[in-house]
């Protein structure tokens, strides 16, 4: 297994894809970071601006699960599955390798995203003579809460990708669920609740600490942790179910 999970690694950090995603985290998260504390005006009831703006730092989840849902999808459409599994034959193994490589890449990505956020975020108020409101404190759980969410997400994008396997079915798929189809059921008054609470969103809500809205009884980040550890573990395991049951061709 520790052959495998090294080997997934190798491939993160010598191919062009992780980079990238991870750049065009970076640009996004600056790009709306400088311009919202460049530009943002905060009244005394306001959200503190070092609070409003560590929004910004969700690109970094955002390309979190983009990498997750790449990391099957890519090598079944380019054809380099079947060296993989020539390598690594049980398919468990090699979905196992994947996810756990994806967790650490994710954390990685998420991590950047926010720090970078955060230190963009102070200069800029600095410069004009705002203050942000942030403790270290607030810094370090929202910091943790994302790199934390981002890892799972990436997680989660593995085992969704290998059991969809087309790479563009996946993505779409991936973005409709958690920026269409969840938003929706939430506004429906006999599920509601229970999506803002149990759903992707929420769970990702109850673990950066911000940005969850006022009526909704998140669970507590512990608890959103391990249900989201429970929705990698079950996405995983359907991933290899099925790769197992499916032909692989080069």
């Amino acid at each position: 297994m520790s052959r495998a999970f090294a080997s997934e690694l190798l491939k993160l950090r010598t191919t062009r894809t992780f980079y990238a995603l991870v750049a065009s985290a970076v640009l996004a998260t600056l790009a709306l970071s400088i311009l919202g504390a460049a530009l943002g005006r905060w009244g005394p009831g306001d959200t503190p601006p070092g609070e409003d703006l560590v929004g910004a730092a969700f690109f970094g989840l955002a390309f979190a699960l983009v990498l997750g849902l790449l990391g099957v999808t890519t090598e079944l459409r380019h054809g380099t599955i079947a060296p993989t599994l020539l390598a690594v034959p049980s398919r468990a193994r090699l979905v196992v390798a994947k996810v756990a490589a994806h967790l650490v890449a994710g954390f990685v990505l998420g991590l950047v995203a926010v720090v970078l956020d955060l230190v963009a975020v102070k200069a800029i108020l600095g410069i004009r003579d705002i203050e942000g409101g942030t403790s270290l404190g607030e810094a370090v759980r929202w910091s943790a809460g994302i790199a934390l969410a981002a890892a799972l997400l990436a997680g989660v994008g593995v085992g969704v990708g290998a059991v969809i396997r087309n790479q563009v079915g996946a993505l779409v798929g991936g973005f409709a669920w958690l920026f269409v189809v969840e938003p929706l059921l939430t506004g429906i008054p006999a599920v509601g609740d229970t999506i803002a609470r149990f759903g992707l969103g929420g769970l990702i809500d109850s673990l950066d600490g911000f940005g969850a809205t006022p009526d909704v009884d998140l669970l507590a980040p512990v608890a959103a942790g391990l249900l989201l550890a429970a929705y990698v573990a079950l996405a995983g395991t359907l991933g290899a179910l099925l790769l197992r049951r499916r032909d692989v061709t080069a």
